[in-house]
């Protein structure tokens, strides 16, 4: 037993140390150790921070407690023995830092990776540790090297995989079909906005600029008020269907859409002190226009169905007309009442991607026809809608030719109907001129009140810049409609 003062307690390895023959080693026995050896002993078995020595010119190495876990399954066999012999797997790393320390260099890493083979197997390890040269008090030459160190493999891939996860929630937020922010700060400076919420205000650059700069007619129609609220509250603020007015593009014109959002605040950690907002919002602008669009097509299916029964017997009425016998007036009302089902399929449905205007045109009318151009004189250029404006112009022209059957030119045997349209333009875009006009019919006079047909006519074309005119003349009914080509032709 080496008992010497200096080598008292210390736990395992002050233990270990005590009963090392290192008569058998170039540092001999413990009685002939320096002073400055000993001084840095009695401080490493003192502390539990892991802790080594490597002495004299074969770098024989000394542990405390903390440092010997770090070892694997070389411990207790590295106690005694040469640093290189030890940690020869990592050598090519660790020899050039000791070299330095020997030259008197002191060395400090935060983090130093090692791929070491502990315990049978490689494993990558991190540590934390200063190599610190030790001097012979007489001749000023290192001796020595002291060590202080830390192993923080498990912090750093800790770190790593809550940097892949911050990565993937990036990735997720990117890719979010609905529009994303973080606000930060009283003056509502944006730090993240995805790609959507870029493309929601034209690809403005918004990033590190507080919203009054960057969205300036967002602020000024109340936004940042609402958001200053959530700030000093910390409570969430829920907007539905919320007109708002703005640019979709630096130079671009100010347009109204709508919008669904919310901004929920955003805190530091466990306190109550918000730092932040968080936006979300969704255009839903085209959802609520579809959705108007069906409670019209929903109104206009309860107005035909009540209709139904006069259209089929004008359709009859007319058949019946004109018929020498039995077996003709039968062939007339089938083959009318199927022409009614196609038409009122193209309404109803609105499958077809694109219909020419006199598709759209024979399609509506055709159950008031008794054959091809007897009661109706039609004209015009080859000119395509696309699906949404084709179902609009064809429930426009069946609600003018069943007010026809049933009022106007179209109840009458010698009433007839001309449809014209050409090319025109409006507001400078290129657009169709459709025009109605009825002759032969009975006194026409402007109704009393206006009902759901009057308000379909005189609605336009959905989702297309129109301008419908309605006429009562008294030799017949006029109906004029321009339409913008824009929206109204197939994409």
């Amino acid at each position: 037993m080496n008992f010497q003062p200096f080598l008292a307690g210390g736990g395992d390895m002050g233990e270990r140390i005590r009963a090392f023959d290192w008569s058998s080693t170039s540092l001999g026995h413990p009685s002939g150790w320096p002073e400055t050896l000993r001084t840095l002993i009695r401080v490493m078995l003192a502390s539990r921070q892991p802790m080594f020595i490597a002495w004299g010119p074969e770098r024989r190495m000394l542990y405390n407690d903390g440092y010997a876990p770090l070892c694997g399954n070389k411990h207790p066999g590295a106690l005694g023995r040469r640093f290189e012999e030890v940690w020869a797997d990592i050598i090519d790393d660790v020899g050039p830092i000791m070299d330095a320390a020997y030259a008197g260099v002191p060395t400090y890493m935060e983090d130093i990776q090692f791929v070491m083979r502990r315990y049978g197997r490689d494993e990558e390890t991190h540590f934390s540790f200063g190599y610190t040269p030790v001097r012979d008090e007489a001749s000023d030459t290192v001796v020595g090297m002291f060590c202080t160190c830390l192993e923080i493999t498990s912090e750093v891939l800790l770190s790593r995989e809550r940097e892949r996860e911050v990565a993937r929630m990036r990735e997720l937020f990117e890719q979010a079909p609905a529009a994303t922010a973080v606000m930060s700060g009283r003056d509502h400076v944006f730090e993240i906005a995805n790609a959507a919420y870029i493309r929601l205000v034209g690809n403005r650059d918004v990033i590190g600029r507080p919203l009054r700069e960057a969205l300036p007619e967002i602020a000024e129609q109340g936004f940042e008020t609402l958001l200053d609220q959530v700030y000093a509250t910390g409570l969430a603020y829920v907007g539905s269907d919320v007109p708002i007015e703005f640019r979709r593009g630096v130079n671009a014109p100010v347009e109204t859409r709508i919008l669904d959002f919310v901004f929920q605040p955003i805190r530091s950690g466990g306190a109550d002190k918000v730092r932040g907002i968080f936006v979300q919002a969704a255009d839903v602008t085209e959802k609520r226009a579809a959705e108007k669009m069906q409670r019209l097509l929903n109104q206009e299916l309860s107005h035909r169905m009540k209709n139904q029964l006069a259209v089929v017997q004008s359709i009859v009425t007319q058949s019946l007309r004109n018929a020498s016998s039995l077996d003709e007036a039968r062939g007339k009302v089938t083959g009318r009442l199927e022409v009614l089902a196609r038409a009122h399929d193209m309404l109803l449905t609105g499958k077809t991607e694109r219909a020419t205007i006199a598709d759209i045109v024979a399609s509506a009318i055709g159950h008031h026809e008794d054959e091809p151009g007897l009661r109706f004189d039609i004209e015009g250029p080859p000119i395509e809608f696309g699906s949404q404006a084709a179902l609009s112009l064809a429930l426009v022209v069946q609600e003018l030719s069943t007010n026809a059957a049933k009022y106007g030119a179209l109840s009458v045997p010698e009433g007839r109907v001309t449809i014209r349209w050409n090319e025109a333009e409006l507001n400078g875009e290129r657009a169709l001129d459709f025009a109605w006009k009825e002759t032969g019919g009975p006194p026409v006079s402007p109704p009393t009140g206006r009902g759901f047909g009057s308000r379909l006519v005189l609605g336009g074309i959905s989702g297309a810049v129109s301008h419908p005119t309605l006429d009562f003349e008294p030799d017949g009914l006029r109906y004029r409609l321009l339409v913008s080509l824009a929206r109204a032709a197939p994409r």
